[in-house]
């Protein structure tokens, strides 16, 4: 009965499979947008990619990079993650929202191109790494898929780059395709793409089709790589020389990845397997268990029957690739983030849900003809007893229930420990409704008179303040707290708390209240 039942839960899978799929695109995008605009802005790279995009809009300069109206050599990244925010401040504004809009867009696109992907191993596998997207908790909750930063685009790149390698066996043509989103990706997240240049050469070597390519398409690939590259750079040469290039080299690169402990970000080699794939709060650990579990009985079966499928080989190579040159090579360096590793979460998807499809296709037979051919059931063999098939039915569907409960498991719980519990911070809050940017005081100078994360740096701008003071309001952000406010001689106004405001209260009497609540005040002069 319970394999019967099985038997016709898949069939109507099968049948209504796109109906399934169009599904879970939507919930993918109901966890990209669901309360995009809500978590309050990180002060760091998130920030930064905010201000140096905005300011890009003012300056009319797509191609340099400004923090507070001046030459930004902190941020040392090409210019396709800004011009995606840029993208996202046209479309919907000034906005929270339009900082993070390209970065959920870029998670949205490469989830639903890796469920497409995995179709061809099966239906079941295609809508598994739809799930896999959904409950990846750590991308969804910082510096990915929901944060307005680099991270997300360099994903997708990243991603469809080695989606195309595994084509290049079969049509060398994926070949310029990769070399172009390699260039893409350098161009997104700068020194970090080498890892795509790392996995493709050892897997063009491994499985031998590096020297089945012809000169003409190596140069070709050339130039899908370099053209694209040296269009930026010499843009950017006609802004600064070679500074740009020269602080990209000795920061980005050198300082990042050598030994000195550079920015404090400093861990040991196991960072990344503690922090997030060994991590029991994260899905990781148990995708990795069923990758062992699959490559471990895929490599018995075809002990057992002397048959090594080849094609079956050389893309699990492609995976293995895919998955341990980042993490190991992340892992190496000096520096360590914990977004580094996020590119290895998109092959452990594919792997493991691969695995999982055919175990929940067992001994569903296929359609005559078919690509993917249903695995026979042991216990369903001929001769085998009726009660031996029921017992292997319910096994097989107890591990569906497993799959299906783990993967709802994490998705629950990305959504309501990162999404429903996005929430902004007060003084952030403030700053958005205070002005708007036809208000009569827009575009003054503003001070700042209010806590910031770094105490000892009250009267100054955390960059996080200073996105939200420009996009809402166009102020020109200035340091100097009170002092620098009573002293201006410009229009200007003064964000401070009420415990700062009590204090200089005598000072500050003759001041114009812009906007107040019970926390915060906007002083004019």
């Amino acid at each position: 009965m319970i394999r019967r039942t099985y038997k016709a839960a898949i069939t109507l899978f099968e049948k209504y499979y796109w109906f399934f799929f169009a599904a879970a695109c939507l919930t993918l995008a109901f966890y990209c947008f669901r309360c995009l605009d809500v978590r309050y802005v990180d002060s760091w790279d998130e920030a930064r990619h905010g201000v140096n995009a905005y300011e890009m809009i003012q300056n009319g300069d797509y191609i340099r990079h400004t923090y507070n109206y001046e030459t930004d050599d902190w941020n040392l990244k090409p210019s396709i993650s800004y011009w995606g925010i840029v993208l996202g401040f046209r479309l919907f504004g000034y906005g929270v929202f339009g900082l993070r809009f390209t970065s959920a867009l870029a998670y949205l696109l490469t989830g639903i191109v890796c469920g497409l992907f995995a179709k061809r191993y099966g239906k079941e596998a295609s809508i598994l790494v739809m799930g896999f997207f959904c409950a990846n908790t750590r991308p969804l909750s910082a510096h990915l898929a929901r944060s307005g930063d680099a991270d997300a685009l360099y994903l997708l790149f990243f991603t469809f780059a080695m989606l195309a390698m595994f084509q290049i066996r079969k049509n060398h043509r994926y070949l310029y395709a990769c070399g172009l989103l390699f260039s893409l990706a350098f161009l997104t997240k700068s020194w970090h793409a080498g890892m795509i240049a790392v996995i493709g050469v050892l897997y063009l070597l491994l499985t031998r089709t590096f020297f089945s390519i012809k000169v003409k398409e190596w140069g070709l690939f050339l130039i899908s790589v370099f053209a694209p590259l040296l269009a930026w750079f010499g843009w950017r040469y006609t802004k600064d020389g070679f500074v740009f290039l020269d602080q990209m080299i000795k920061v980005d690169l050198l300082a990042r990845t050598g030994g000195s402990n550079y920015e404090g970000h400093e861990f040991p080699f196991s960072f990344y397997y503690d922090t997030v794939f060994g991590h029991e709060a994260y899905i990781y650990r148990w995708l990795l268990v069923i990758c062992i579990l699959g490559i471990g009985m895929g490599l018995f079966a075809m002990l057992r029957s002397r048959m090594w499928k080849r094609a079956a080989l050389e893309e699990g190579v492609g995976y293995f690739l895919w998955f341990f040159i980042p993490f190991f090579g992340f892992s190496c360096i000096r520096t360590k983030l914990i977004w580094y590793c996020y590119p290895c979460t998109i092959p452990l998807f594919l792997a493991a849900a691969i695995f999982l499809g055919y175990a929940l296709r067992a001994s569903v037979p296929a359609k005559p003809g078919s690509e993917q051919q249903g695995i026979e059931e042991e216990g369903a063999e001929k001769g085998s007893s009726s009660l031996k098939a029921e017992l292997f039915g319910v096994c097989r569907w107890l591990f569906a229930f497993l799959c299906i409960f783990m993967t709802a498991y994490y998705m629950r719980g990305a959504y309501f420990e990162v999404i429903r519990e996005a929430h902004g911070d007060s003084f952030q809050l403030f700053i958005q409704e205070s002005v708007v940017r036809d208000s009569s005081y827009a575009g003054q100078k503003a001070y700042l008179m209010a806590p910031t994360e770094n105490p000892e740096n009250l009267g100054s701008w955390d960059q996080n303040m200073l996105f939200l003071a420009e996009i809402n309001g166009d102020f020109h952000c200035m340091d100097g707290g009170v002092e620098g406010f009573l002293t201006e001689t410009e229009p200007a106004v003064l964000y401070l708390d009420q415990g700062q405001y009590e204090q200089h209260t005598e000072r500050l009497a003759g001041m114009k209240v812009l906007h107040r609540n019970e926390g915060y005040l906007l002083l004019g002069n």
